[in-house]
């Protein structure tokens, strides 16, 4: 079959496609070093800990009023500024002598993430037919292609030039974004659902919907459940393993491996696109085994199959996002959005500092205890689903019990 460029989705959601692999681009760059590169510029674990999970505390007020933001200015201005100050506080990093100014970093990072709700609300509008493929390719295929090449590209170039180079690649694909970008119509589509709605949904709306408001506790709890298991799992191989950054960093591709297997298996199986609670929680599980791997082996082949499962916790906020995007309506769906990545992305800060906390005891603590936490999601995940079939007769296709 022909390659296209916009694999198959149209030009519109091809375009998104593209901007958000490179967007996980960037993320990938630099993500495998990260705590390395705060604990080499002086701070010790604990404080490791507390830079990572500083965003969570930030990340209500710059992710809350982007919808808000949305609806009153230009999308497309507002989403290339943002991707500017990522780059900015990229650079920063590469830069900073001491673990301090790296909250700086965390700051306008925060502020670089305002583009992945108005995007997941952007493939939402767009995909109005097979909304659970659209998100499946745009928010897992695609990032997870490019989480396969920048940590290999990374790994590479700081065996050869140190860790700052891994900063300066994820500056370079932020400014490949922006050029996607420049070439996107990012205006509400003409036949919009909301047509005949003359009020914009507010939060407290989002919040009071049953269905939503389950989604969103799942959300929250099952990213922190992996989180405290996967933040410092670099720490924990260059500690105990003997691991050096360089090696670490290129393994760390077997992770977005994993993730655009899954994505692709979701996206070509219908028991699975047509459910996503249920490959949530597949997923789920997969990266507690990975974490069960980690915490025992000693051997490259095992511990490379366990970032392989690792891969699991993006497929797991993917396949939420697409429930989301199948529950929420339009008029509420861009603060859904916005809530869902505030959860995920606090969840995703808090969890290396109870993980910092957890590795002053023994270094695998945290990784033993995400590998309880998420298994015990992985059941609920998969409870919730059987009780949303069982009712389903009873009740609407859409309602999360």
């Amino acid at each position: 079959m022909r390659l296209r460029w916009d694999v198959g989705l149209g030009r519109d959601l091809g375009l998104a496609f593209w901007a958000m692999t490179l967007f996980e681009a960037t993320f990938g760059a630099y993500t495998s070093i990260w705590p390395l590169w705060i604990e080499d510029r002086g701070a010790p674990i604990a404080l490791v800990g507390l830079v990572l999970g500083s965003a969570g505390f930030i990340r209500p007020f710059i992710i809350g009023p982007s919808s808000w933001l949305t609806e009153r200015f230009d999308r497309k201005r507002l989403l290339i500024a943002s991707r500017i100050c990522g780059m900015a506080g990229l650079t920063i990093a590469a830069f900073a002598q001491v673990w301090q100014i790296l909250f700086v970093t965390v700051l306008l990072n925060a502020m670089s993430e305002i583009v992945f709700p108005v995007m997941q609300t952007y493939v939402a509008e767009r995909a109005v037919e097979d909304r659970a493929r659209a998100f499946s390719m745009v928010i897992n295929v695609g990032p997870s292609i490019a989480l396969i090449f920048t940590p290999l590209i990374s790994g590479a170039l700081v065996a050869l030039g140190g860790m700052q180079l891994a900063f300066f690649l994820g500056v370079a694909t932020s400014f490949a974004s922006i050029l996607v970008m420049l070439n996107m119509d990012l205006s509400l589509p003409p036949a919009d659902e909301t047509a005949g709605e003359t009020t914009r949904g507010t939060y407290q709306e989002v919040l009071a919907k049953g269905p939503i408001r389950n989604l969103l506790i799942l959300h929250g709890c099952s990213i922190l459940a992996l989180a405290i298991g996967v933040t410092l799992v670099p720490n924990f191989l260059k500690d105990t393993r003997g691991m050096d950054a360089a090696i670490i960093a290129t393994l760390g591709a077997g992770a977005a491996v994993g993730t655009l297997i899954y994505g692709l298996l979701v996206s070509r199986t219908p028991s699975l696109s047509n459910n996503p609670l249920r490959a949530a929680a597949i997923s789920c599980a997969a990266t507690a085994v990975g974490l069960i791997i980690f915490a025992f082996s000693y051997t490259i082949p095992w511990i490379a199959f366990a970032f392989l499962l690792r891969g699991g916790m993006f497929a797991t906020w993917a396949m939420l996002l697409a429930e989301m995007g199948e529950i929420a309506s339009a008029r509420l769906r861009s603060r859904a959005f916005a809530v869902m990545e505030i959860l995920g992305g606090s969840a995703m800060s808090i969890g290396p500092i109870l993980a910092a906390q957890l590795y002053r005891v023994d270094p695998a603590t945290p990784v033993i205890a995400g590998a309880m936490l998420g298994g015990v999601m992985a059941a609920t995940l998969g409870i919730v689903h059987w009780r949303r079939l069982s009712s389903a007769p009873k009740e609407s296709s859409t309602v999360l019990v």
